[in-house]
């Protein structure tokens, strides 16, 4: 009887760790277009260039003749974990070392937009394409940490390209929106114990979904330098299937089926988002932003994960909506040289009930600061630094799998970026 309890038990830990890797509020990447990320995304009333592709299509019709956005920045995440004492770290199973710290490890998220507008009987139309990386996972926690039997690597990407475009209905009035792709690929590693010894498993799966922009952007009062915006983004539901395999399993449960390799498959949501904007220029060289954001997380309440090998559980996660309130501002020094900065509130939908090491995640202030250097008036160089500190978050209703990892977290999160800009010489901008 115990070789059947014991591989129920293992396969059991490796499951529960699929879903606690999935999409979360907190697995949200911020927009890492550099102009955007040094405003704390808080333009999108206030899109002058290609990123309007993924900002905002309907600023799209704002733009005549060919611009390109490319950028490129570097993720530094990190977290810092504080285990319980006493009864709680023996009813969850959890011993050694009761602190640790995620390892070192950047990731480059891209911000590539191209974009090409024009005039028609004096109503400006602009269509464009891009890629960015929207979600996605950065953990890698040491090998020998305490946690290890519930996540020791996530690393995750959501890719998004984006075909977009906008009209100017009415002067003042402009609309826009177009497709969206997203793709996903994943790589999970998770240690198992054995007992008597320590094994792994790894997943590593992949898929995409089709999904839909629309946007809309209003000058509510000609000659008045207010603009107001909105974008929504629908929600992708993603089928991912890939590969578990399992490492160093014991002679004696080498055969148990839920310890072989196999195929897998579960389901992820990129959640709804709705994005407003107000941007209001309060003298020629001085512009102000605002910005809120409504993710729709009450579609991820739990997470399947099926194996073909006869593995199977459901793991509810009981995420709620997340919020997020923004704030910028932009100043022009010179022709040359543009200053700019941006706060922001992430109010998240997490559950410290089904908390988990793999998804730092919590509610969060963020500030940002970014700069442009205008080599030439077609050609120019945008830089931004993006800091967010993350509340701590305590786990609750902690105990074996599927409950939480008990500990106290620190999540900090670091973006650095650059960017080069560049427009036909041609091109006027269509105020």
């Amino acid at each position: 009887m115990r070789t059947p309890m014991r591989v129920k038990l293992v396969a059991l830990g490796f499951v529960a760790a699929i879903p606690a890797v999935a999409l979360a509020n907190g697995y949200n990447v911020p927009n890492t277009n550099t102009r955007d990320l040094g405003l704390a995304d808080s333009a999108r009333a206030a899109q002058f260039s290609a990123a309007a592709v993924y900002a905002n299509p309907a600023a799209l019709a704002g733009l005549e003749g060919l611009n390109l956005s490319l950028g490129l920045s570097l993720l530094d995440l990190r977290n810092d974990w504080h285990g319980p004492g006493g009864t709680e770290a023996a009813n969850a199973g959890v011993s050694g070392k009761m602190t640790a710290s995620m390892e070192f490890h950047l990731a480059p998220p891209p911000a590539f937009f191209v974009a090409y507008g024009g005039k028609v009987r004096e109503h400006g139309w602009g269509v464009g394409v891009g890629w960015n990386i929207v979600a996605g996972g950065n953990v890698f926690w040491p090998d020998d940490w305490a946690g290890r039997f519930r996540i020791i690597q996530v690393d995750r990407k959501v890719h998004a390209f984006y075909l977009t475009g906008g009209i100017e209905v009415v002067k003042g009035v402009k609309i826009g929106g177009g497709l969206v792709y997203y793709r996903t690929s994943e790589d999970l590693i998770q240690g198992i114990n054995f007992i008597t010894s320590e094994g792994q498993v790894e997943l590593a799966a992949s898929g995409g979904a089709l999904s839909y922009d629309l946007s809309a952007l209003v000058t509510p009062v000609e000659g008045f330098p207010l603009t107001l915006a909105v974008d929504y983004k629908h929600q992708g539901v993603q089928k991912l299937t890939g590969d578990a395999h399992f490492s160093n399993v014991p002679t004696a449960l080498a055969t148990s089926p839920m310890l072989q390799d196999q195929a897998v498959t579960h389901f992820l949501t990129i959640p709804n988002v709705l994005s407003l904007g107000a941007a209001y220029r309060v003298v020629p060289r001085l512009l102000l932003t605002a910005g809120f954001t409504f993710d729709r997380y009450v579609v991820y309440p739990r997470d399947v994960f099926a194996g073909d090998l006869g593995a199977s559980v459901v793991v509810n996660r009981n995420y709620r909506n997340g919020v997020t309130y923004r704030l910028g501002g932009e100043f022009t020094v010179t022709p040359r040289l543009t200053v700019r900065a941006g706060a922001l509130r992430d109010v998240s939908g997490l559950d410290t009930d089904a908390y988990n090491p793999s998804l730092p995640d919590s509610n969060a202030w963020a500030g940002a600061l970014g700069a442009t250097w205008a080599f030439t008036p077609d050609l120019a160089l945008d830089a931004a630094v993006w800091y967010a500190h993350l509340d701590e978050v305590t786990a609750t209703d902690t105990g074996p799998p599927p409950q939480a990892f008990p500990g106290r977290y620190n999540p900090q999160a670091f973006i650095y970026s650059l960017a080069v800009t560049w427009k036909d010489p041609l091109r006027t901008f269509i105020h």
